[in-house]
């Protein structure tokens, strides 16, 4: 009779484990669900409003100047954007054209222009489809001589509605990044 207790006392024993053992799967199971549709949802969103890595808004106060094309549709834009830390950052000088009056909504590749260090800018519109940058100094990264309203709008299937703008540079003189004897000009130096 004790031996039959016994052996019903580890059957008991065992099922209130395996009660136990099966709760405790079911709720892992509700968290690995739950946070599936957490993560599944971030990721939509994302896609939906757009990322980070899609660009930013550039604000007004990094615009060093905005000046309207001849035709009133365009605005050529230089911005400066600092980057990295006080101590071997420094700060890009980029030119964008958008829509009469739009913000800059940067996206990798969206500039026309970029360049640090970069003294003396000015953007100056000769006619509806040239732009000029002019600078003193400038040591230029990236550079690019014909935008496209394709890169903001639809221009239709064919291109029928596209306009594009020539880009040239026009450094204030014929040493812009270096000097006569090979070295880097400096801002601040002659």
């Amino acid at each position: 009779m004790i031996a039959k207790r016994s052996s019903r006392l580890a059957y008991n024993g065992s099922m209130k484990n395996r009660s136990c053992s099966h709760a405790q799967g079911k709720n892992l199971r509700k968290v690995a669900f739950w946070s599936s549709v957490v993560i599944i949802s971030v990721i939509f969103s994302a896609c939906r409003h757009g990322s980070a890595p899609s660009g930013r808004t550039f604000a007004k106060l990094s615009e060093q100047q905005r000046i309207t094309s001849p035709n009133g549709r365009f605005d050529a834009v230089l911005v400066t954007d600092a980057y990295g830390p006080a101590a071997g950052g420094g700060v890009d000088s980029d030119v964008y054209i958008v829509e009469k009056g739009s913000p800059i909504r940067a996206r990798p590749g969206s500039e026309i222009f970029s360049a640090d260090p970069m003294t003396g800018a000015q953007l100056v519109w000769k006619r509806d489809h040239l732009l000029e940058i002019h600078y003193d100094i400038a040591n230029i990264h990236r550079f690019r001589n014909v935008w496209g309203l394709y890169e903001i709008e639809n221009v239709g299937s064919t291109g029928e509605r596209d306009f594009e703008i020539e880009i040239q540079l026009m450094p204030v003189s014929d040493s812009s990044a270096l000097t006569l004897d090979g070295s880097f000009r400096h801002p601040g130096y002659r």
